[in-house]
């Protein structure tokens, strides 16, 4: 009896662990693009994408919620998302469509821009997914690693993201409205996809990156919270499955935050 019960758990976390290691590798994801330090008083456009990095030309910007920038103060500032549409990137090229947004840095220190999707839903699996991208920009070279995003799932480096090199082993912590709780992560580079760090925070609420090449990274941290409930739509499901105004069953939700760290050689 005991071995069927070990063999049991021993099948549910692998797949468990499968999971983990796929979740952002195999699928669409958002994702925020903008200079990470800039200067004190510098205008500059925050770039928001979803796809797959290695096909650019199937961007295409989901329904979203809201974007705002949260001050070095922690002041919230809702900014204004213009989507275009077939607009050149160096390293990219002409892409699918992607969200702009026009951002100022009036004082030293942290800002995070914040680009939150609507609510989207899984008749599958019976899911209800709130994500959102993220990325702080460092305004003065002040050496700042802290900041907050106000999202219920919030990523803490323990050195400014800014200073991030190269063959840097660095520590993140992950918290769910202010809890330790066990978490999952996934880091990969973001034009590959590939090398995928993935796992759970387990009883710690910190885990730990080694960042093997330049560019840009995603972090990815989700918490999934069981409970029933209902959902009203708020688009249409692209097989039918439901429509805006349907109300559909849930009964998980999950909690879903992308980090951008630029890794510097």
């Amino acid at each position: 009896m005991n071995a069927v019960i070990n063999t049991r758990a021993a099948l549910i976390l692998l797949l468990l662990l499968i999971g983990a290691a796929t979740m952002n590798a195999s699928g669409h994801g958002i994702w925020v693009e903008l200079n990470d330090l800039a200067e004190v008083g510098e205008s500059q456009e925050a770039y928001v994408f979803y796809g797959h990095g290695h096909d650019p030309a199937s961007f295409a910007l989901p329904v979203m919620d809201q974007t705002y920038l949260v001050t070095p103060d922690g002041q919230k500032i809702n900014t204004k998302l213009d989507k275009e549409v077939g607009k050149w990137f160096a390293g990219y090229g002409r892409v699918g469509d992607v969200g702009i947004s026009p951002l100022t840095t009036f004082w030293p220190g942290n800002y995070v821009f914040v680009a939150q999707r609507a609510p989207s839903y899984s008749n599958t699996t019976y899911r209800l997914t709130y994500s959102a991208a993220e990325a702080v920009i460092n305004a003065g070279d002040d050496g700042s690693s802290s900041f907050k995003s106000g999202l219920p799932v919030e990523i803490t480096p323990d050195k400014p993201l800014y200073q991030i090199m190269n063959k840097d082993n660095v520590t993140f912590s992950v918290k769910y409205n202010d809890q330790q709780v066990n978490a999952t992560y996934s880091a990969y580079p973001q034009m590959t996809e590939k090398n995928v760090q993935s796992g759970f925070t387990g009883d710690s609420d910190s885990f730990v990156i080694s960042f093997n090449q330049t560019g840009l990274w995603l972090l990815t941290c989700r918490y999934d919270v069981p409970g029933d409930g209902e959902w009203t739509a708020t688009y249409d499901h692209s097989s039918g499955a439901f429509k805006t105004g349907d109300t559909v069953p849930y009964n998980t939700t999950r909690y879903s935050t992308v980090l951008s760290v630029w890794v510097r050689k």
